[in-house]
């Protein structure tokens, strides 16, 4: 790349950041697509446009700058992150468990991640394999409620009632009867 279009890429990017950090994304957009007309992996543009877009509302455009920059850093866990959550706001439930499964396989120790995908899985109907994981994570997470919550609705939903109560018995402290006897859990 020649000097004169680095200083032209220079110069539309700080256009484009001060048309975005004036809330006039689609102005900023026009300066982002002239950085990516002269480089098209300038991942900060790339980054950038997909938030303006996801501004105003056009996540067509949102997922598709998200993409272009995984296939020039396929194993960025924050723009699997973003794109997880573009899918939810889009209600492409499939499509992000997908992606946060990407961003797990990354970095293990997204807790946040270990819920949502617990949440798409159940909301997929995915019960053996939402037992199976979070069977897995509570070992990790042993007092989350989002993945106790998610593991006792998985049991019921696969016939285990027993070991479904004794989850909700556990977390709610219910009080158990025995032979006259009452024992607090």
């Amino acid at each position: 790349m020649n000097k004169l279009a680095k200083e032209n890429i220079e110069n539309f990017f700080s256009e484009a950041e001060k048309f975005r950090n004036a809330n006039n994304f689609t102005r900023a957009i026009e300066f982002y697509e002239k950085v990516l007309d002269l480089n098209h992996n300038f991942k900060p543009a790339l980054i950038n446009i997909a938030n303006c877009y996801f501004q105003l509302n056009k996540f067509d455009l949102v997922e598709k700058y998200y993409l272009d920059f995984l296939k020039i850093e396929p194993l960025n866990i924050q723009i699997l992150n973003n794109l997880s959550l573009l899918y939810f706001k889009t209600k492409n439930t499939d499509k992000a468990l997908s992606a946060l499964q990407k961003s797990l396989d990354i970095r293990i120790d997204q807790e946040n991640v270990v819920e949502k995908i617990g949440y798409c899985m159940f909301e997929l109907k995915l019960y053996s394999d939402l037992n199976l994981f979070c069977e897995k994570f509570l070992k990790k997470y042993p007092e989350n409620k989002f993945l106790l919550s998610y593991y006792e609705k998985s049991l019921f939903k696969l016939g285990k009632n027993v070991e479904a109560l004794k989850i909700s018995q556990k977390q709610t402290g219910f009080i158990q009867f025995e032979d006259d006897k009452v024992k607090l859990i």
